[in-house]
């Protein structure tokens, strides 16, 4: 109950700072791999968006802004997500990479960059070079948002308010669709289990570290106990996202894949 107070009163004062939700959006990244907003902001990450030209005076607040997202993979690792973006999608990946390389912002799981019109800035707030944003929690709240230049307080701050939401999105689903999984970490065959008030058509959706959907599949399932099979014996080594949902309620499960 007082996380909920809390997490109340964050969503609220977030609201007043910048009235605004994030929209969505489904992208390949540089690496040609598909991204979706919402769904790493539903599996509990924290995402921020740094907008650049890139150009020279982009530099300084995009460094900083990439050093404090990493400076939280110890304490939350793979949780806070750094996304790199060109401004209008219209430079090319390549030259997005010499610039990021070049300024010691490397790419990784948790540092993707991207080149598409659709991830656009305007739709987020006002334009600005470079543009800084921190979304987070299963309402898509933007925590923090900055043009030009980035306090690196108040980027924490940001952070650190985005994580306490998204803390919060398994407790909202927990409440949504009574589920799990076993055995986990799993090696070639994942069981998860659910509880049904009634007979319901389920989905069962796979996405991988990154956001990607990887597998999808539908069951008609009866009132009550029910358990799914998954084959992951094809799949690569490495952190997954189980989403349950019955059409009304949902949940997700995190799982660890081993071979």
């Amino acid at each position: 109950m007082k996380k909920t107070y809390i997490l109340f009163l964050l969503i609220l004062l977030s609201s007043v700072s910048f009235s605004q939700i994030a929209p969505n959006f489904t992208v390949n990244d540089c690496n040609a791999s598909s991204v979706d907003l919402y769904t790493q902001l539903n599996s509990g990450k924290v995402v921020i968006i740094c907008w650049v030209m890139p150009c020279s005076s982009c530099i300084p607040a995009s460094k900083t802004t990439y050093n404090v997202a990493q400076s939280y993979q110890t304490s939350n690792p793979n949780k806070v997500l750094f996304y790199l973006c060109d401004d209008y999608g219209d430079t090319p990946c390549a030259s997005i990479d010499s610039w990021a390389n070049a300024n010691t912002i490397p790419a990784s799981a948790t540092s993707l960059r991207f080149s598409n019109a659709a991830i656009n800035m305007t739709n987020y707030g006002s334009a600005g070079m470079p543009k800084i944003i921190v979304v987070g929690g299963a309402s898509h709240t933007i925590f923090y948002s900055a043009n030009g230049t980035v306090d690196p307080t108040a980027l924490q701050t940001g952070i650190n308010n985005a994580i306490l939401a998204a803390n919060s999105v398994n407790e909202i689903q927990d409440a949504a669709i009574a589920a799990s999984l076993f055995p986990n970490p799993v090696s070639n065959l994942l069981n998860i289990t659910f509880q049904l008030e009634k007979q319901s058509n389920v989905t069962i959706e796979i996405y991988n570290n990154l956001g990607a959907k990887i597998l999808a599949k539908s069951e008609k399932c009866s009132q009550g106990n029910n358990k799914i099979e998954v084959n992951t014996k094809e799949f690569n080594k490495g952190i997954y996202y189980a989403k349950i949902s019955n059409g009304n309620t949902s949940k997700t499960l995190k799982f660890n894949l081993v071979h």
